[in-house]
């Protein structure tokens, strides 16, 4: 308790460093192109390099999954272009904003702050570039942008010492997430986001069939096979049939393991799919795809076990809960959490965002409700803030940023990430305190 008061004053005094010293004799030539003098000339090769880049990367994120809908490949291109430019003109503006502003800024003050190396170019490059995208899109970028930022303030904490690092904090807050998430998926008091309710329909599905149409449910002989010897072996252990309260047709003990089932195959279906996107237009990384057995094994065990156990303690409840039934999907959501344990590590980055989601519901629930009152330009703002406290991460404290962003980076800005004048940076950070020292 007595090193509160010492905390809180190294909060304050690093927020301050945000702002004061100035330092006048870094220069941006000297900060991050040093081979080109001049600053226009250096932002148009980003301008270059990352339209290139965007227009790759939203090529393969679009158009492949449209391909696969699509039985004419010319419809499914001709469908696809307009949110493959206007997604590729989102990112470039992003980057093109992010530089131009750093230049900007130095020209126009005659100086260096803390927070106008990375987090005053990226809150108004990112308000001015989510203006161009899709409606539809600006709340996914913003609740993804929101998740990196949380994470990149949690290790900053940490790094400073003012909170200490949560053992199992992550299976924690996906618990947290998960028991929120299925209790709007199942109620539905408010339309979720349709990527989460889709995802949550996959891996929670309880479709009703009948006896002799099951086969047409299941997706392999193997899982049919499985699902009816189990169920067969657990007729004299178990009480299996259904209560009044279940809505799937068969016995709860065949619809456990038929979720379980059908949960970690769409587990190994998203995964293969992630990484294939990742690694378009490069075979080397789409062979090495093959050779993570180990973390495919543990994200197809993860989704089956969360399957299983989300339905079968719904079923549990069910059967011996007898309060209020609308509390049910809450717990099961909860208990099921905890088998993010299985997930491969690092695996904070993955409950932040299912957090963010979560959160999302409850704020829509409460404008719902009147509870409080819509944010105008919210998701607008929020990107803007959180794109700050990124680029500032990335820029002034590149050991605090999560490996795959720096990856990207590199990748968007033709390596000018990496080559930014670390001495030039340190010398405006180092008047950041830090508690543990």
């Amino acid at each position: 308790m007595s090193d509160i008061p010492d905390k809180v004053l190294c909060l304050a005094r690093t927020l301050r460093s945000m702002f004061v010293p100035a330092v006048r004799d870094v220069t941006c030539q000297g900060m991050w192109h040093p081979g080109n003098m001049c600053c226009s000339g250096a932002t148009l090769e980003v301008l270059a390099h990352s339209s290139v880049k965007a227009v790759k990367i939203y090529t393969a994120l679009y158009l492949l999954p449209r391909l696969l809908e699509q039985k004419s490949i010319l419809k499914g291109v001709k469908k696809t272009c307009p949110s493959v430019i206007r997604s590729s003109a989102f990112l470039t503006c992003n980057c093109v904003m992010v530089c131009a502003l750093h230049c900007i800024l130095r020209k126009v003050l005659g100086h260096y702050r803390a927070c106008t190396v990375g987090f005053i170019p990226g809150l108004v490059g990112g308000i001015a570039s989510i203006g161009i995208e899709k409606q539809s899109r600006r709340e996914v970028l913003a609740i993804y942008m929101t998740s990196l930022a949380l994470e990149c303030l949690y290790e900053m904490a940490v790094f400073r010492g003012l909170i200490p690092p949560v053992r199992n904090g992550e299976v924690a807050l996906f618990s947290l997430s998960s028991a929120i998430l299925v209790y709007f998926h199942r109620h539905q008091p408010i339309k979720i986001t349709d990527t989460m309710d889709w995802l949550l329909k996959k891996f929670l599905s309880c479709k009703k069939m009948r006896r002799k149409d099951e086969h047409r449910y299941m997706l392999t002989q193997v899982r049919e096979f499985i699902v009816l010897h189990l169920e067969d072996f657990l007729v004299g252990v178990l009480d299996h049939r259904k209560t009044s309260r279940c809505e799937h047709e068969l016995s709860c003990v065949s619809n456990i393991v038929n979720t379980g089932i059908h949960g970690m195959i769409w587990g190994t279906i998203i995964q293969m799919s992630f990484r294939l996107l990742s690694s378009a237009g490069s075979l080397r990384q789409v062979l090495r795809l093959f050779s993570k057995r180990t973390e495919l094994v543990r994200i197809s065990s993860f989704t089956g076990l969360y399957s299983s156990l989300v339905v079968g303690m719904e079923c549990f409840l069910n059967r011996y809960y007898k309060y209020n039934p609308a509390h049910i999907p809450a717990i099961a959501g909860l208990f099921g959490g905890l088998s993010f344990e299985l997930f491969p590590r690092p695996s904070g980055p993955v409950a932040l965002y299912f957090f963010c989601r979560a959160v999302q519901c409850v704020y829509h629930k409460m404008i719902q409700d009147k509870v409080i009152k819509e944010v105008p330009y919210d998701t607008m703002l929020l990107y803007g803030l959180t794109l700050g406290i990124t680029v500032h991460t990335g820029v002034c404290e590149p050991h605090l940023m999560r490996q795959s962003y720096t990856t990207f980076l590199n990748y968007l800005t033709d390596h000018k990430y990496e080559e930014l004048h670390r001495p030039s940076i340190d010398r405006i950070m180092k008047n950041v305190p830090r508690f543990n020292e």
